[in-house]
């Protein structure tokens, strides 16, 4: 038998996936006559286990929900065959084992983590794996065959099983369910295939090669805090319902993300309460002027039935912001703390944050004052302090950016509030305004720590905006606690159309501040109410005794804000399904009120004023003679039920019951209003989308 160092017969000969006995024996005849077949097969080998190296040491984060979902799809048997086919067919490729191996473990090489030192050190660490492995590449001939930044590997039988005895010990396999996940995969799948990619994990190989796609750890890491959905409560038992306002929008652009990408978002990316405030409402903001001692807010109540349960009602609270004329705002001091990292360099991260931030600039005039702080490896001030109608002077600074290189977030945060602490405005609004993925990988990283950093800042009178962009790495959990912290608002600015939203649309709103720490409080009544539930806001939940606590911050409201909160009551006499508590023995069993005006519930918000300490108090109730038909409630009511729907429908929340995602779609069809922007029409084709991608799936998925 005469074998060529390019035939793929070589590397199942060396990772032991040669059945045949006979064709065994001639393959090791031909190796045994040829010493640059040796040179080969040793190489191989050498390289794989060089591979399994790099894996056991990479600190892979645990897979998410959504990456186990990727996962599970990309095991199914007839994808493997077909790529397994597809292998044998561009024989060429497997006959580079040996250098794919090299690229690869690369790759999976621990990432940079903590110091400029520590990357210095794996640097020379990648120089020295390549130096000495380059002659094994070379015999191997696949770096002229192969686009650089893209490498397979596919192996079966005794390389499957070493890799799936190693990922056994990975950090990667610290919960049961990640180790059922991965290991139930290796169970139904001929070969273990990873595609790793060094540019873009969505990317294919070239045209004709169908190859799964495996989830990479090293590209997909994006991270959300936990939400575990709130259950019914009986007013018996926990008569008050204490939360925090919530302005943020990013909920809702990031989900829009995934479902235009063809993706169910993760269960734990959708915060409803950021669904439902997304959108402006008709509701009236207040009629008494804050000169005349009026409130910065109104407060409107409604009750409606339930669309997905006729025996539920729906109490809708909303708060409508003062709508301030731009020419009364107060004076800013605006500093930009922009991420130009080597993860910002994609085009929906960098190039959207220049445009978001000229969009920014355009709106302010010489009573503004703007600076840039940049961070990446290292931070600097790349614009001082300068007054915003210096147009051309500031667009040519943003436009100079480019990106490169690790994230320091803290030492950013640090230097972009020492300018704001220099060129404070009093009485102005003295605001940073951070864009990033979110993706801290040196110096600080520590989300208390940093979290410690703002929350310090905003009591001195400096908020925070945060703006989000890009994806795979994308720090959700990060961002959402520096935003809350910082006393500010938070958003995804997914295409150049958000960033009109966010800075043209809703730009008073975003920017200033017309109260501050606002609470809301509600007591049911259990003469009329046998259990009730807050839909959302399970990130902004108070404790009852912090609703009085003037020292315990909240949310701040802005200019024109919109925000909306959804409880379901379940009446006295309407059944309840979910779980329910014995009856108590020491609390007198309430008799239902039959009086038409019978008070379901009292509504209690408490604010403070933008340069204030001490709270105010707003008290309302609602009667039980105020419920409607759902038919008969508002455009605004029936579009609030509609976006919490959704948002419960792509949770699996157990509250739902089998309303549909055309049900969902006819509900916000028949309640668009006027729709200013058209961004009601977006939500309705978002609703189709996710049907559709549901629909697709040939099981229901796991995650929703």
């Amino acid at each position: 038998m005469k074998l060529s160092i390019e035939d793929p017969r070589l590397t199942a000969y060396a990772f032991d996936e040669i059945e045949d006995a006979n064709e065994r024996a001639e393959i090791e005849r031909a190796i045994a006559a040829s010493p640059d077949l040796q040179a080969v097969v040793a190489a191989t080998r050498e390289t794989g286990d060089l591979l399994i190296a790099g894996l056991v040491r990479e600190n892979a984060p645990t897979l998410s929900e959504f990456d186990k979902a990727r996962l599970s799809q990309c095991a199914q048997p007839k994808l493997i065959k077909r790529f397994a086919v597809n292998l044998r067919q561009q024989w060429h490729f497997v006959a580079g084992l040996a250098a794919a191996c090299v690229a690869a473990a690369v790759v999976w090489l621990p990432k940079l983590q903590d110091s400029p030192a520590e990357y210095a050190y794996h640097q020379a660490e990648q120089n020295a794996f390549f130096a000495e492995m380059q002659p094994r590449a070379d015999s191997a001939m696949l770096m002229s065959k192969m686009q650089p930044s893209r490498f397979v590997i596919s192996t079966r039988a005794s390389l499957k099983d070493r890799l799936s005895n190693r990922l056994q010990e990975m950090p990667l396999f610290n919960s049961t369910d990640n180790k059922r996940d991965l290991s139930d995969a290796f169970k139904t799948t001929s070969s273990a295939t990873f595609m790793v990619n060094t540019h873009n994990s969505q990317s294919t190989l070239r045209e004709g090669f169908d190859a799964p796609m495996l989830p990479s750890a090293a590209f997909n890491t994006e991270s959300y805090d936990p939400i575990e959905e709130t259950d019914f409560r009986s007013p018996l038992v926990a008569p008050l319902s204490t939360f925090s306002i919530d302005v943020d929008t990013a909920s809702y652009a990031n989900m829009r993300r995934f479902l235009q990408q063809g993706q169910l978002p993760p269960s734990d990316a959708v915060r409803i309460e950021e669904l439902i405030n997304y959108f402006s409402y008709a509701d009236a903001p207040p009629t008494d002027s804050l000169e005349n001692g009026g409130d910065p807010f109104a407060v409107h109540m409604a009750q409606s039935t339930a669309p997905w349960n006729a025996e539920h009602h729906l109490l809708r609270i909303a708060l409508k912001g003062y709508e301030m004329p731009w020419a009364e705002r107060p004076a800013s001091n605006l500093v930009f703390l922009l991420d130009v990292s080597g993860s910002m360099n994609d085009a929906n991260k960098l190039p959207l944050v220049k445009d978001a931030m000229d969009l920014l600039i355009r709106r302010l005039d010489k009573r503004d004052r703007v600076a840039i702080v940049v961070y990446a490896g290292a931070s600097g001030l790349v614009l001082p302090s300068t007054t915003a109608n210096n147009h051309e002077t500031i667009a040519h600074a943003l436009e100079n950016l480019k990106a490169g290189g690790s994230t320091n977030g803290g030492a950013g945060i640090e230097l972009a509030y020492a300018n704001a602490r220099e060129h404070f405005v009093e009485g102005g609004n003295n605001r940073v305004i951070l864009c990033t993925d979110g993706d801290f990988n040196i110096g600080q990283t520590n989300r208390s720590s940093l979290a410690e950093k703002v929350e310090v800042a905003a009591a001195e009178g400096i908020s925070l905006t945060v703006l989000g962009f890009g994806m795979h790495n994308y720090k959700d959990d990060m961002l959402e606690t520096l935003s809350n912290k910082g006393k500010g608002s938070y958003a995804y600015i997914d295409s150049s159309a958000e960033a009109r939203k966010v800075f043209l649309q809703d730009l008073p709103g975003n920017l200033f501040k017309i109260a501050k720490d606002v609470k809301v409080q509600v007591e049911f009544n259990p003469e009329q109410v046998k259990a009730y539930r807050l839909i959302g806001y399970e990130n902004r939940r108070l404790k009852a005794e912090d609703f009085n606590n003037d020292a315990k911050k909240a949310g701040d409201i802005g200019p024109g804000h919109s925000i909306v909160a959804l409880y379901e009551i379940v009446s006295r006499g309407a059944a309840l399904k979910a779980g329910s508590v014995d009856p108590l023995r020491y609390q007198a069993q309430p008799l239902v009120d039959s009086k038409p005006d019978a008070e379901v519930a009292t509504v209690k918000l408490r604010y403070k004023q933008p340069e204030g300490s001490e709270s105010r108090l707003i008290t309302g109730s609602v009667q039980s003679d105020s419920v409607v038909t759902f038919a008969n409630s508002s455009e605004d009511f029936r579009f609030t039920a509609a976006v919490a729907a959704f948002g419960l429908r792509l949770t699996d929340s157990e509250h739902l019951s089998e309303y549909s995602y055309r049900e969902i779609e006819s509900v916000a069809i028949d309640a668009l209003g006027t729709d200013p922007g058209g961004h009601r029409s977006e939500f309705t084709e978002l609703v189709r989308k996710a049907e559709s991608i549901y629909r697709g799936r040939s099981t229901k998925p796991a995650l929703r």
